[in-house]
């Protein structure tokens, strides 16, 4: 599936010429240059070329080039990709979910947390995108036809762990698992995906803007782009659809209950990490006690979680 804003054009350029200009053919270009004319010939990037007496050899230049080309018509600066790239981009597949601009222009202002199909689960705030794979960690990954990967984090993760102030990235390239470091109140905490993929990028974007990973989890928050290593099995182990909406539950069902520990070892009052209804409250990470902060992270997102509540 391509980006709807993917389109084609034909452009042309001059091989002769030192600096490579692509024009977009149009009623507007075609015919109004030398270069589609036995005029052509008098052009000094031409004469240089095919040497001073060349003399005109047909209807057009020699060192005119043709070829077909794709591009984002939303883009603010016009980039052509060549048609033999295109399936390389995420343009021509469907990474293109997680470009900003495909983001701001297709749904603005849609908080993409709670984002995606309308019959996907949703469990106590938390929507569970059913087209994603879950990691025991609360870590996801987005698989599309043609193996093209994403991964990030999920929406509680995301509601936990909302005020961070730094993301450092441990793994750019290569076949690796994908980690990362958070940094929130002075801890800084290693996210790990569990199965190795072949890593093209991260999104570097987070790193002036750390705040994105938690507000758009399932969006522009995405944390690894890749590709299926063929000697890796990059979903195995993993859950999705009505298992992980099961899942999901248990571990809401599960962070109530170690929020009301919490009061209880630290005699606090119950009010400032539940929310009315008895679920943990937003930011849950940074209203805890570092030592208690230690112990959520422990249980419930150690980049070598298990499987301990399926």
């Amino acid at each position: 599936m391509n980006c709807p804003f993917l389109k084609e054009t034909r452009v042309r350029s001059c091989a002769a010429a030192p600096v490579r200009m692509q024009i977009r053919n149009g009623l507007e270009t075609m015919g109004l240059e030398k270069c589609s004319t036995p005029e052509y010939c008098e052009c000094k990037a031409y004469r240089e070329r095919a040497g001073a007496g060349a003399a005109a050899d047909g209807t057009s230049c020699p060192f005119l080039e043709e070829r077909l080309v794709q591009f984002c018509s939303e883009a603010p600066v016009t980039k052509f990709i060549p048609y033999s790239e295109a399936s390389l981009s995420r343009c021509g597949s469907g990474g293109f979910e997680y470009c900003s601009l495909y983001l701001n222009f297709a749904q603005p202002g849609l908080t993409r947390m709670h984002s995606g199909d309308e019959r996907d689960p949703v469990v106590d705030g938390v929507r569970v995108p059913r087209r994603l794979y879950y990691t025991p960690n609360h870590m996801w990954l987005d698989v599309r036809e043609n193996g093209a990967c994403h991964v990030g984090i999920d929406g509680l993760l995301a509601r936990a762990l909302k005020s961070l102030s730094e993301i450092t990235f441990a793994t750019m390239k290569g076949v690796r698992r994908p980690s990362a470091a958070l940094t929130l109140d002075g801890i800084t905490w290693p996210i790990t995906f569990p199965n190795p993929m072949l890593i093209s990028g991260a999104n570097l974007y987070l790193r002036r803007h750390p705040e994105r990973l938690t507000d758009d989890p399932y969006g522009e928050g995405w944390l690894f782009e890749g590709w299926e290593a063929p000697s890796a099995k990059v979903r195995e182990g993993l859950l999705s659809g009505e298992q992980a909406a099961a899942w999901m539950s248990q571990e809401v069902q599960r962070l109530n209950e170690f929020v009301h520990g919490c009061t209880a070892r630290c005699d606090a009052a119950l009010g400032p990490l539940m929310n009315d209804g008895g679920v943990a409250v937003a930011d849950l990470a940074g209203q805890l006690q570092r030592e208690e902060l230690l112990r959520l992270l422990n249980e419930f997102f150690a980049p070598h979680a298990a499987w301990a509540h399926t």
